[in-house]
C-alpha cells in the first residue's frame, strides 16, 4: 500500500513537471530588471537598455541599437498605439504617446512623447538611429528632473556613455 501511495507521487510529480514547463509564460514574469519601453496596447516589450546605445541628458536623445529601430519601425503605425510606459527595474517612470516630429498633438503633463524618428531642431533631419522625449510646449512636466534624474543615474550605474 506505501509503495502505491510512493508511486502515484511520483507520477503525479512528473506528470507536473512538462504541465509547468508548457505554462510557465503564465506562471513566471518576465524580468523587469533595468530600463524598459513597454506598449501600454499590448504590454509588448518596445525598447531595453540592451538597445540603448548611448543616452544625451541635455537633449534627452537616445541612441539606439539598429535592431531596436527596425523593430519599432516594423511595429506598423505606431502613433496609433494607446500609449507606452517606462519603466525602470518595473518601478514606472512616464507615461506617453509616441510622435513623428510633424505631428501637432502632445498629450498634456505629466505625459510625454518619444519623437521616433529623433528631429533634430530647427532643421528637422530625422535620424531613425535615436529616440527623443518629448515635453508638450517644449517645457518638461513639474515630475521631469526627478524622473530624468532616475533615467540618467540608472545609465550612469549601467555606465552606459552620456554626454
Amino acid at each position: 500500500m506505501r509503495r502505491r501511495i510512493w508511486i502515484g507521487f511520483l507520477l503525479v510529480v512528473f506528470a507536473s513537471i512538462p504541465a509547468l514547463w508548457f505554462f510557465r509564460s503564465y506562471i513566471l514574469r518576465p524580468s523587469e530588471a533595468g530600463f524598459r519601453i513597454y506598449s501600454l496596447q499590448n504590454n509588448v516589450l518596445l525598447i531595453s537598455d540592451a538597445d540603448v546605445l548611448s543616452y544625451n541628458w541635455t537633449s534627452q536623445e537616445m541612441t539606439i541599437t539598429a535592431e531596436a529601430s527596425e523593430r519599432l519601425t516594423e511595429m506598423g503605425d505606431l502613433y496609433s498605439l494607446t500609449g507606452f510606459v517606462i519603466k525602470i527595474d518595473g518601478e514606472e517612470i512616464y507615461r506617453g504617446i509616441f510622435r513623428e516630429y510633424t505631428m501637432s498633438a502632445v498629450p498634456a503633463s505629466p505625459r510625454i512623447c518619444i519623437l521616433f524618428p529623433s528631429a533634430f531642431f530647427p532643421y528637422q533631419s530625422l535620424n531613425y538611429g535615436a529616440i527623443r522625449m518629448f515635453f508638450p510646449f517644449f517645457q518638461p512636466p513639474s515630475d521631469q528632473p526627478v524622473n530624468n534624474a532616475k533615467i540618467f543615474q540608472y545609465f550612469e550605474k549601467i555606465s552606459k556613455p552620456k554626454y
